[in-house]
């Protein structure tokens, strides 16, 4: 279905990868287990309860300035780290959770409005929701990336990869280097030489300082 990840399909995805654990599922019968089809089935005359509401008293969903605020101080630097420690191609994933974040902030306002029972026209997002879907959008960003790192090209097996070399590398630079350490310590991540470059290039000006030719200090 996702051939590569320049295809701008996969920027419209939200992915969560896990491994389940391999145990034992108890397959026994018990008396207060939960008996799906009833359970999803009340929570489908909520649904449509919820429905409804909307539906009587159509809704605006706005955020504060502060709100705002927050998001253009904070994706910038979500572009900025996925451009240096990931790929300039991956800057999409960034642009369309941008997207994806103030709907996830409309569907937790309405909910909101529907648990309150109110009827008002607009809605302010509440800091708390506002807070829950930045770490949710968080979280997908990893995942994102993550599956970004691991598409595989045609005919190659999948293999996963952990896909941050780049940033343990960054990290693992001391306060103050000369691009020669830095390369150095870059094979410590198999990075080449080139890379090393690629990687200071782009964070200096926003993660480094250049002191003068060839030194570096972390900001």
């Amino acid at each position: 279905m996702l051939s590569s990840a320049e295809d701008g399909l996969f920027s419209r995805f939200l992915f969560y990868a896990y491994k389940n654990c391999i145990e034992w599922q108890d397959p026994s019968p018990k008396s207060n287990g939960v008996v799906y089809n009833d359970h999803f089935e009340a929570l489908s005359v909520q649904v449509l309860e919820l429905i409804s509401l909307l539906e009587l008293s159509p809704t605006t969903v706005e955020l504060t300035e502060e709100q705002w605020q927050r998001i253009n101080s904070d994706f910038p630097v979500m572009l900025s780290e996925v451009v240096t420690f990931t790929s300039e191609d991956a800057a999409g994933v960034v642009y369309r959770l941008g997207l994806i974040f103030f709907r996830l902030c409309m569907i937790f306002s309405a909910l909101r409005k529907y648990e309150n029972g109110e009827m008002s026209s607009t809605i302010i997002c509440t800091d708390e929701d506002f807070n829950t879907v930045m770490q949710i959008v968080q979280t997908y960003l990893d995942h994102s990336l993550l599956m970004f790192n691991n598409l595989p090209k045609q005919n190659e097996p999948m293999q996963f990869q952990s896909g941050d070399g780049k940033r343990r590398f960054f990290e693992a630079l001391p306060q103050e280097f000369t691009r020669k350490e830095a390369t150095e310590i870059g094979t410590k991540f198999k990075l080449s030489a080139r890379t090393v470059d690629d990687v200071l290039k782009s964070a200096t000006g926003v993660s480094l300082t250049r002191i003068k030719a060839g030194h570096y200090q972390r900001v």
